[in-house]
């Protein structure tokens, strides 16, 4: 079973950390890498392949388009899902990430909501998200949605109301 691997990429920790949390509420058993500029994902991505990349715009050493643009040079990458998680909103950045080769766009500041359905939906267009699922504990529900994970861990997974 191979594990599904994104790439976090933003200079600002506590976004990483906001992204990582996301993402592993909702799909436990995703591997999470991390970089804090393009520079440093464009070194993690040469050693290792992964399956969706999460990626801040405006960073220093190398912004999220410059890796964007390079990631789509790689014939390895070319097709990998690339969103891009930025506060740049206006019409003229999104056109440029489009023409770069953007698969998405998720605009700060953004709920956990926004997150995981951008996330799903590039994963599902890649192919991915079947073995996503696969991964996971079998604690999910039928709707995608989790149980109740305070109670669970409270009760031991047994959520019986005791009178």
């Amino acid at each position: 079973m191979s594990k599904v691997s994104v790439l976090v990429v933003d200079d600002a920790t506590f976004i990483r950390d906001l992204v990582k949390k996301g993402l592993r509420d909702h799909f436990p058993g995703v591997q999470i890498e991390e970089a804090v500029n393009g520079r440093k994902a464009q070194q993690l991505l040469g050693r290792q392949p992964v399956d969706l990349i999460l990626c801040d715009w405006e960073m220093p050493e190398m912004s999220g388009l410059e890796l964007l643009t390079w990631c789509r040079e790689q014939d390895s990458l070319k097709t990998t899902p690339f969103i891009m998680v930025t506060s740049r909103g206006d019409k003229e950045n999104v056109v440029q990430a489009i023409q770069a080769g953007v698969s998405d766009y998720i605009g700060k500041p953004f709920s956990n909501e926004q997150l995981v359905t951008k996330v799903k939906k590039a994963l599902s267009r890649a192919g991915k998200l079947q073995a996503l699922a696969a991964s996971a504990p079998p604690k999910m529900l039928s709707s995608g949605a989790f149980a109740n994970d305070s109670l669970a861990a409270l009760t031991g997974g047994k959520a019986e109301v005791v009178k």
